[in-house]
């Protein structure tokens, strides 16, 4: 919705009494008045939806999709766990380690991201993590952290790989169909947007 300035809030170009020879349309003189209709337009726009209490299948549906995640969050760390020792925070961590070359990764706030912690949380989660022998920190002369997962964590993530995927495949994709699996893929893309969206 556009809100289009009124006809006493445009004017002539004053050059030979017609609007300006190099806009070819009427100059607009905006208003504090323009300005606040503008303002009420995109409010309305992001306040398009219902304030309302959700209704028992909205919020049946909020609910399953939080419930989804925490239950297979549990059921994946809850195979994990038990045969590898690393909790849920420990094999994101690795994970990403893993990806890089020699599972080295070098600076706090980029893995931060990566992670979508924020770097205090990594921070201290690493210091646990090295303090169980899972990867070593070290800084540059720059004072730019290296994080490097130990021989022991490497190891321990092939079996953890292994395991989870089983778990994966077990609790998750034997569930759904494959134009499930779609839906929620696209799903979770157009959240992830909206997210984006939100902190832009």
């Amino acid at each position: 919705m556009l809100v289009e300035p009124p006809e006493s809030q445009t004017r002539q170009s004053p050059h030979c009494g017609h609007a300006s020879s190099t806009a070819g349309h009427a100059e607009i003189v905006i208003t504090a008045e323009w300005v606040r209709d503008l303002r009420g337009s995109v409010g309305q726009m992001t306040s398009e939806f219902s304030a309302e209490p959700l209704s028992d299948r909205e919020r049946a549906a909020w609910s399953a999709a939080l419930s989804m995640a925490d239950d297979l969050r549990a059921l994946v760390s809850g195979t994990l766990t038990p045969e590898t020792g690393l909790g849920q925070a420990d094999f994101l961590v690795l994970t990403r380690l893993q990806a890089a070359p020699e599972y080295r990764l070098a600076g706090l706030k980029a893995l931060a991201a990566k992670l979508e912690w924020s770097p205090s949380r990594l921070s201290h989660h690493l210091k646990r993590m090295k303090t169980r022998g899972l990867v070593e920190l070290a800084y540059e002369a720059d004072g730019q952290l290296i994080v490097n997962a130990t021989d022991a964590a490497v190891r321990t993530m092939e079996t953890a790989a292994v395991l989870h995927a089983r778990a994966v495949r077990r609790f998750f994709l034997s569930e759904v169909t494959e134009d499930e699996r779609e839906v929620v893929v696209e799903l979770a893309r157009r959240i992830r947007t909206q997210r984006a969206a939100s902190t832009e």
